[in-house]
């Protein structure tokens, strides 16, 4: 199973402290772009600082609401151009500046960049708050790899169902797992996102081992601690 550390790149300072304290651990990084619909750093700059400075992979995310054709065409050269481990496609949150930009939804793009015929891995999101049948149906375009959202252990059957699809069509499949510790737990409350306590990760590790790809740790507010927890956790 692969551990994978979601980097949310809001300061040069950080990533670097996060980066130099784990990269021997994570497997890659996973870099959104504009959480919550917020000004952060360019996630593709980062991904390729990452690469070029520290050797270690990463996954970029694109935000879809942001940019027309042409932007999303820039940032897979980029990607191909660099040797950058993927793309991840996605809406994103509403913006807090600007407007929407309707010009293609994720699954177009997907298509899109396949018809160009960019060849790194290509991934979308899945949330685990829809119905099985439409989250079939979103696998059913085989995507390279898909992130899945709003994991609870008593959402553990349907994601062995998701996972069965996703492995018939060659899909790998990475779930977030949100870590409640220190100042985030009173944050994971408030979004009403379930997470997992210290005490738990253990047990939850070893249940998702059989079922998915990799786990995505999330760990906002406190990533210095979470990663710890994570490494004395890890199996």
């Amino acid at each position: 199973m692969e551990y994978v550390f979601e980097l949310v790149p809001f300061k040069k300072e950080d990533i670097i402290e996060i980066v130099t304290n784990s990269k021997d651990f994570f497997d890659y990084y996973t870099l959104p772009e504009g959480p919550g619909g917020y000004p952060g750093l360019s996630s593709i700059a980062v991904s390729t600082y990452l690469k070029a400075v520290y050797d270690v992979e990463s996954i970029p995310h694109v935000r879809l609401y942001d940019i027309n054709r042409l932007a999303l065409l820039s940032i897979a050269n980029t990607v191909k151009e660099f040797g950058l481990r993927g793309l991840l496609l996605l809406r994103g949150d509403r913006p807090v500046e600007g407007m929407i930009v309707n010009d293609i939804g994720s699954e177009e793009a997907l298509t899109l960049l396949r018809k160009k015929g960019y060849s790194f891995p290509i991934g979308l999101l899945l949330s685990l708050n829809f119905s099985l049948e439409r989250i079939l149906e979103r696998i059913s375009v085989k995507a390279d790899f898909y992130y899945v959202l709003n994991y609870s252990d008593s959402k553990c059957d349907v994601l062995r169902e998701i996972s069965r699809s996703a492995r018939s069509n060659n899909s790998r499949l990475y779930v977030f797992i949100l870590l409640g510790v220190g100042k985030n737990i009173k944050l994971f409350k408030k979004l009403h996102q379930p997470f997992v306590y210290p005490e738990e990760l253990k047990e939850t590790l070893l249940k998702l081992k059989e079922i998915v790809d990799g786990i995505i740790l999330s760990s906002p507010l406190e990533p210095l601690n979470g990663i710890n927890i994570l490494i004395k956790n890890a199996i």
